[in-house]
């Protein structure tokens, strides 16, 4: 009576993984061993380098501010006069659903000044617009991605 032969699967430094198999008493029924593709991931930069870049690098990330918990009913209209009496406000931008066609409910306000990014941070967040509470926190920079 012939069984099935075992499998066994290991990871490969560069997280392909290679399957092997033991010998078995049926010689037609063994498996050969499939090659690593271990050279293919080391052209990519690390995720470490990427995280560790110093924090001025990214140009006016300490102006640009991201705002979640918005009301379906909210437009860029009614974004701007809520945050253009704390400073200069040099961008709206209401991310929209392409496909629904109404705001997906998180929106980024940017400042000419740091200062006011700080100072509309402070006076909006948790504050009711449109009916909602809304939370403001600084925006994070997105990773390169190439």
């Amino acid at each position: 009576m012939a069984f099935a032969p075992a499998v066994a699967v290991a990871a490969s430094r560069s997280f392909g993984f290679t399957a092997a198999a033991y010998p078995t008493s049926s010689p037609s029924r063994t498996l050969q061993p499939a090659s690593s593709g271990g050279a293919r991931n080391q052209r990519r930069p690390s995720i470490a380098t990427l995280c560790l870049q110093p924090p001025s690098a990214s140009r006016g990330a300490a102006t640009r501010l991201y705002v979640r918990g918005l009301s379906l009913r909210t437009t860029e209209e009614s974004l701007r006069n809520a945050f253009e009496k704390f400073g200069d406000l040099t961008e709206v931008h209401l991310v929209m659903d392409r496909v629904a066609k109404r705001p997906r409910g998180f929106a980024f306000v940017s400042y000419a000044d740091e200062e006011e990014a700080k100072a509309a941070m402070k006076g909006m967040h948790g504050k009711f617009l449109d009916g909602r509470v809304i939370f403001v926190e600084l925006a994070k920079r997105r990773p390169n991605r190439g």
